[in-house]
């Protein structure tokens, strides 16, 4: 999405509305609104009423929860042209997480009742809606694979070519993100996030910028993320 248009013209650049008719696209422009959330700032938080379906035009945003010993886990990320919240929207629930801003954001906000007309009466606005979850769902397991069989080095080049998946071209590829975040994404400490990028430095596959990663070879770190830990770790 394009940080410096007006919503109405970022939402005509948005995949799922140029597929809706007239009628229903007008019923979107009518209804959509937008806000900005300062860095650290809350989007929604656990308990609150689902009454949008949002969209990251600028910015990255963290789903995460706490435990009742404080402790905060990253569920994931949602970052620029991605759209989020559509679950709690469906089932009619509270939010169950915190969305929080990693970065300056701005966000767009279509209510749920004209998210739950998309549904009822467009086809192809089901089928976007389908890909997205069933997107979602692969990252959600590709994270419990990571988890489970991967070692941190191959966690965190995952993370970082996840990161990658919207930018054209295989190589100098610039990430603006800083370590702090990329740890919160990987669900790794800072240190141990860290050590792994200089790893990853070495072998040659990404280089450490200021407050950003440049990416030396997607498919190279790709393939890296790929490779199953047989340390034992």
């Amino acid at each position: 999405m394009n940080d410096d248009l007006p919503l109405s013209q970022v939402l005509e650049q948005t995949p799922w509305y140029i597929t809706l008719e007239e009628e229903q696209q007008q019923l979107v422009q009518r209804s959509s609104s937008e806000k900005r959330v300062p860095i650290g700032g809350l989007i929604v938080r656990t308990g609150d009423p689902s009454i949008h379906w949002m969209g990251v035009i600028k910015g990255l945003v963290q789903m995460s929860v706490k435990g009742t010993d404080g402790r905060e886990t990253t569920l994931g990320c949602v970052d620029e042209a991605q759209w989020c919240g559509e679950g709690s929207l469906l089932k009619r629930e509270r939010r169950r997480y915190d969305a929080i801003a990693l970065r300056p954001s701005r966000i767009a906000l279509v209510p749920i009742d004209t998210f739950l007309q998309l549904r009822n009466v467009s086809l192809p606005f089901n089928h976007y809606l389908q890909d997205l979850m069933n997107a979602r769902m692969s990252s959600f397991i590709a994270t419990l694979e990571a988890d489970r069989l991967l070692g941190p080095e191959q966690r965190v080049a995952k993370c970082v070519a996840t990161l990658c998946r919207q930018v054209q071209g295989n190589t100098d590829i610039a990430l603006d993100i800083t370590q702090h975040d990329l740890a919160l994404i990987c669900g790794l400490s800072r240190q141990r996030t860290n050590a792994c990028l200089q790893v990853l430095v070495q072998l040659g596959h990404i280089r450490v910028e200021f407050k950003s990663l440049r990416v030396v070879s997607l498919a190279d770190l790709t393939e890296y993320g790929n490779t199953l830990d047989r340390s034992g770790r």
